[in-house]
């Protein structure tokens, strides 16, 4: 009979650390609630549909950069 304890295996060689995850959904639902009050708020300050419009634009264009550059 042996009695010998099996070697223990090395560890795994180290690696890069695992790739970063998109932000959560509380940070997207922030990120949302945001441009809705920038919205709003635009529309309250100018009475103007047009400036809204543009704002509600802008508002989208930042919201898809902050998404793509936080990755």
């Amino acid at each position: 009979m042996d009695n010998a304890v099996p070697a223990v295996p090395a560890a795994p060689p180290a690696s890069s650390p695992p790739p970063r995850r998109g932000p959560g959904a509380g940070a997207l639902l922030t990120l949302v609630n945001g441009v809705l009050a920038g919205i709003g708020s635009v529309y309250v300050g100018t009475h103007s549909i047009l400036i809204t419009v543009i704002a509600a634009a802008m508002a989208v264009v930042l919201a898809v950069m902050v998404q793509v550059f936080q990755r």
